[in-house]
């Protein structure tokens, strides 16, 4: 049996009935105003994850996952959440059909099983969707639907939708957080452009490196066309070949970064991402480094966007360090790259184990302690 204490508050995980004894001799001489009861066997949560599916590799025993090592994070956060006796279930964001999925997976299970209704999960994890970038308002019906049926999503939504494209760096930047230095593409890029600046041409909404140009001259804007609006500049810094660290956080904690670097054989390749030939390699912050990317994200959430799991990506410049960005909507976590994949699984497991139990706590519902847990 364990026991967590919030304050005047007790919360009891039990494994069985003849745990649930007098809480007098288990905490003698404490005050208890409430005592929850976490029945293993009978009051499991049912947690829900969006997944990068390969459906190509998909059978009836194994969700493939599209993307190996960083993407296989997922696999042991969900082996966390099962450790502690949640239900996990594995979604792909397209078989979205209105408000229920087509499909579930059942990870503690290893099978697929007639999908549960939204309303019925404790908690969804926004955690991996390929190409939603190219249909956001899809997208954006999907997180509402889940705002809708479950009282915790993760990230928030608001979160979500503040982090979904990058003109949040203005509002960083106005609250006091060093950013590189990012513009609107207008008359102005062109002519610094014919002075001899270099910017860098980013899709407002993107990911991965996609659609990000390195621009050199005036003509090279040409290549965004008509859809300047779509995009953002921000000043080229030759100190990204030096590497751009990734330090990823559960709420304000830290807990591991990588150090990524662009394609070591292409001195003209300025992107960190793995799919243009980067590397990624384990990193120790240091502390004006780790205080950096926690301030960043106090702000992010003086704004009113909670954050619960996040990415803080940034470099060093002459002026210090200065944010890329702030990756609060599909973060790669980069877990097992850092060789800790396992204990960043439980940690998560932990933490999502604490906001359910908080949430239970705060809006009680009623259970039948009678009913069986799922079985595939």
């Amino acid at each position: 049996m364990e026991l967590t204490l919030a304050g005047d508050l007790v919360i009891m995980q039990a494994s069985s009935i003849d745990d649930l004894t007098d809480l007098g001799g288990i905490v003698p001489g404490s005050r208890v105003d409430l005592a929850i009861f976490l029945l293993d066997f009978a009051a499991m949560s049912q947690i829900l994850m969006t997944m990068n599916e390969d459906t190509r590799s998909t059978r009836g025993d194994r969700f493939a996952v599209t993307y190996r090592v960083d993407e296989h994070d997922c696999l042991d956060c969900a082996a966390g959440l099962e450790a502690l006796g949640h239900d996990v279930f594995f979604v792909n964001w397209n078989d979205l059909d209105g408000r229920q999925f087509g499909r579930m997976f059942h990870a503690n299970g290893k099978s697929f099983v007639e999908p549960v209704p939204l309303e019925d999960m404790d908690l969804i994890w926004v955690y991996q969707m390929e190409g939603f970038y190219s249909d956001l308002p899809r997208f954006l019906r999907m997180v509402d639907v889940f705002k809708d049926a479950c009282p915790l999503v993760i990230n928030d939504p608001r979160t979500i939708r503040h982090n979904l494209g990058k003109t949040y760096l203005w509002e960083l930047q106005r609250h006091g957080v060093r950013v590189i230095p990012t513009y609107r593409v207008d008359e102005t890029i062109g002519r610094r452009l014919a002075a001899g600046e270099l910017f860098v041409l980013k899709p407002v909404f993107g990911e991965r490196g996609n659609g990000v140009i390195l621009a050199r001259t005036p003509a090279d804007l040409d290549g965004i066309g008509d859809n300047r609006d779509q995009f953002i500049a921000q000043d080229y810094m030759p100190t990204v070949r030096d590497g751009e660290k990734s330090l990823v956080f559960l709420g304000l904690r830290y807990h591991h970064a990588v150090i990524k670097r662009p394609c070591p054989g292409d001195p003209d390749e300025f992107r960190c991402n793995e799919s243009r030939g980067g590397t990624v390699a384990i990193y120790e912050p240091t502390a004006s480094e780790l205080a950096y990317a926690e301030s960043a994200l106090r702000v992010y959430a003086s704004l009113g966007c909670p954050v619960d799991f996040s990415r803080v990506d940034f470099i060093d410049s002459d002026k210090g360090l200065v944010l890329m960005e702030a990756e609060l909507l599909n973060p790669a976590a980069f877990a097992n790259y850092s060789g800790k994949g396992r204990q960043f699984g439980r940690r998560v497991a932990e933490y999502l184990d604490r906001l359910i139990a908080a949430q239970k706590v705060s809006h009680p519902q009623p259970r039948d302690y009678g009913a069986p847990a799922l079985s595939a």
